[in-house]
């Protein structure tokens, strides 16, 4: 049964997808072709993943590149978003990640870009995992101290600080998280309509 939990900060929605999919996401994240040591800001260390940005007109074009996205871009993205940068995540035992804002569609601007809110997909939560919950930070006071469990998804405030807790696991941790952005016409022309982000070489 989907059940909701909202906040001020954030809002949080259970059992959205049947466990066959997450099975097909975590298998297709991990066969990927572009996955490799990730490619973003040293905040996040001794992590793996893979970026996908588009344009809310470009969706068709990623599912057709990443079909097992289809069912989380139906149910995750949200109006008036425009602009998305979605992100494969996986943490290994010793990965972690400092606190930082989103804000990784900059790069196409050169000024700060931060999206209207982030959602998070918990994929695989292994059984024995010990730390990796999420924290949200509003001026250097906590707001939200998550603990990620399957088929979870978290929504919260593009501009809060948040970080993830040190990971000690014998299996990963896997998630997929989209910065969601509403952008004026003229920054949205900018953006691309489907770019690929990766390390992989």
């Amino acid at each position: 049964m989907c059940k909701k939990e909202i906040t001020k900060y954030y809002a949080q929605r259970t059992n959205l997808f049947s466990l066959n999919y997450l099975d097909e996401l975590e298998k297709s994240i991990l066969s990927s072709p572009y996955l490799a040591d990730n490619q973003l800001s040293d905040n996040f260390a001794q992590t793996r993943g893979f970026s996908v940005v588009f344009k809310r007109e470009s969706i068709d074009k990623v599912e057709q590149e990443f079909p097992f996205f289809k069912n989380y871009l139906q149910m995750a993205l949200k109006n008036p978003c425009n602009a998305f940068y979605l992100n494969a995540l996986i943490l290994d035992d010793g990965s972690r990640v400092e606190p930082h804002i989103d804000c990784s569609i900059s790069s196409y601007e050169r000024i700060m870009l931060v999206p209207q809110l982030v959602s998070v997909l918990y994929v695989k939560i292994p059984d024995d995992l010990q730390g990796g919950e999420l924290i949200l930070e509003l001026e250097n006071k906590p707001v939200g101290k998550i603990t990620p469990r399957r088929n979870n998804l978290i929504y919260f405030i593009g501009h809060l600080l948040h970080s993830v807790n040190p990971v000690v696991s014998s299996q990963p941790r896997i998630s997929l998280i989209c910065e969601q952005y509403n952008l004026p016409d003229e920054r949205l022309v900018k953006i691309p309509d489907l770019d690929i982000q990766s390390n992989k070489k």
